[in-house]
């Protein structure tokens, strides 16, 4: 997953109407953003994104469950992009 669809799933889970998930992608791509941007350390992004995993992982609603796991492909895809720099 290239950070461009990244960014692009980020954005269309923040406009998915369940606020939980929209909040949590809007937190990441801010975060992400400000990693991009030099003012958020790799280390840092990636201890922030594992925070927001294990935040959700009490998330076992059945109408939640595909926004966690877009959300979890997301994360991962990310912590794969900051553990290479």
């Amino acid at each position: 997953m290239t950070l461009d669809e990244i960014e692009q799933q980020l954005a269309n889970l923040a406009n998915c109407g369940d606020p939980t998930f929209a909040q949590a992608a809007q937190y990441i791509g801010d975060a992400t953003q400000a990693a991009k941007a030099g003012q958020l350390a790799p280390a840092d992004l990636a201890e922030l994104l594992r925070d927001t995993q294990r935040q959700l992982d009490i998330v076992q609603d059945m109408n939640q469950l595909a926004y966690k796991e877009t959300l979890n492909t997301i994360i991962n895809g990310l912590l794969t992009i900051a553990a290479a720099y």
